[in-house]
């Protein structure tokens, strides 16, 4: 399939689907890191990953958001059909299973709820969302849809 063609309904419902999740996550990640936004504008309350972020190893912190990072950027390239989204995906998935290192790790010391989120089930549904979209990503550039 060449970029001439037109856009395939499966390319456009997982680029869209990926991008908002993603969406969602990076706004959660900002209105949790940056307190400065809070003194502006008034913000709703974050929907549960400021308990995460406040346990999170370092090692683990830099993971979660380089996964909620690429993820969005990896999710947009798809939308946009670019080729390259593969590669940013299969990064955003790498994180991913950095992340659910630390998930798996929280589990074992006990950590089974961290304020609204369960950190296995929360790390495992990022690594869910970022092996789909990379698979899929992957799948439709073998096949010309990318």
């Amino acid at each position: 399939m060449s970029r001439n063609q037109p856009r395939g309904v499966t390319v456009t419902l997982f680029g869209v689907v990926g991008t908002l999740a993603f969406a969602f996550l990076a706004l959660e990640y900002v209105l949790v890191r940056v307190d400065a936004l809070a003194a502006l504008v008034a913000l709703p309350a974050p929907w549960g990953l400021d308990g995460v972020l406040q346990a999170l190893p370092a090692w683990a912190a830099w993971a979660i958001t380089a996964t909620i990072w690429l993820g969005l950027l990896g999710a947009l390239l798809l939308l946009l059909r670019d080729r390259s989204a593969v590669f940013v995906l299969s990064l955003a998935f790498i994180a991913s299973l950095i992340t659910l290192g630390w998930g798996v790790s929280a589990m074992l010391e006990g950590q089974m709820q961290l304020v609204t989120i369960k950190p296995l089930e929360y790390t495992a549904a990022l690594g869910a969302l970022c092996f789909g979209l990379w698979l899929y990503a992957r799948t439709a550039k073998r096949y010309g849809g990318l």
